[in-house]
């Protein structure tokens, strides 16, 4: 006949329930170590893919702007930076950041460029009128 523990005897009154209390505690410490080491890394994961922090608006500001003056400029003509329309033909951007300018008047002419600016620049504007060849067949005359 088998015998068996004290506490785990069926009927017996005296015996003591387990003390599950603290094992479920352990897990759930556990489990939460184990959420937290997971935020961590993906926390460094995203540190790491953008290493540099973002500088901020008044930094910026104390930053030195580079100078650039578009020369040849008609007085009708409208000019865009970086696909915002600016009223002068002197003005400053950021050093060492590439940006986009283009001219154009009223008559279709136009003129593009993509420049990176230390220091100052000037630039001069040649406005030319794009053509487009169209082939038109020739109509039949009437008789």
């Amino acid at each position: 006949m088998a015998t068996r523990s004290r506490g785990h005897e069926p009927g017996n009154r005296e015996a003591r329930p387990l003390n599950n209390v603290g094992r479920v505690l352990d897990s759930r410490w556990m489990m939460a170590l184990s959420v937290l080491a997971v935020l961590v890394a993906i926390a460094w994961a995203l540190l790491e893919q953008h290493p540099q922090p973002a500088q901020s608006e008044a930094s910026r500001l104390d930053e030195p702007l580079a100078t650039v003056e578009l020369l040849g400029v008609p007085a009708d003509a409208e000019v865009s930076l970086d696909g915002r329309r600016i009223d002068n033909t002197v003005f400053g951007v950021s050093p060492g950041t590439r940006h986009a300018l283009e001219v154009k008047d009223g008559q279709g002419r136009s003129w593009r460029q993509v420049f990176s600016a230390n220091g100052s620049l000037t630039l001069v504007v040649e406005l030319r009128t794009h053509f487009v060849e169209v082939a038109v067949p020739p109509r039949p005359s009437a008789p």
